[in-house]
């Protein structure tokens, strides 16, 4: 069945990528917060867990939340929902703020990686600074040019008066048929 409003290859890439984006974040976060989880008791018997609750409590709610946001903006992206593009255009905004913010303050954590004189855990670090900066400024670039495209704004704009309305897909008893809502 052919779509009345065809997706450009360039809309359907975007999301795409941000749905395989999301599901390697939400690994990532996995694999650390299991690992937190699992770490080995201090002197006292305690877990991390259990001397810092509300850091954990965030840890356990926000990622998650905002990847489930980014699988939803995705998904309206393929969509082709107006409201999804500005969405997509604010994400990329703010990864091209926060890429660029890392290599005007943090130069040498984002392009060298020394040999010796720095911890495990700061090794680490500037490694994830290089590969966030190498994986969102690109993409965020390329989506703040590519959502702003005449034509890829009229692809948005040709679905945004086709929101479906319950007004007109309720029976008599106020309920809302399943066979009308179906489109």
């Amino acid at each position: 069945m052919e779509s009345p409003h065809p997706r450009s290859a360039g809309v359907t890439a975007a999301a795409t990528f941000a749905i395989l984006g999301c599901i390697s974040a939400l690994a990532l976060w996995g694999y650390f917060f299991l690992n937190l989880l699992n770490a080995p008791l201090d002197e006292a018997g305690k877990h991390l867990y259990d001397h810092y609750p509300k850091t954990f409590l965030l840890l356990g709610l926000v990622p998650p939340s905002l990847i489930a946001i980014g699988i939803r903006v995705a998904v309206g992206v393929f969509q082709l929902r107006a409201w999804a593009r500005r969405a997509a255009m604010l994400w990329a905004a703010l990864a091209l703020v926060i890429s660029v913010w890392l290599i005007a303050f943090r130069p040498f954590e984002t392009f060298v990686i020394p040999e010796h004189f720095v911890s495990p855990a700061e090794s680490m670090r500037q490694l994830f600074a290089i590969s966030f900066v190498f994986m969102l400024l690109p993409a965020s670039i390329w989506w703040l040019y590519l959502f702003r495209m005449k034509t890829v704004k009229a692809q948005f704009a040709q679905n945004e008066g086709e929101e479906v309305s319950v007004a007109g897909l309720t029976s008599q008893n106020g309920t809302v048929d399943a066979h009308k809502a179906v489109t």
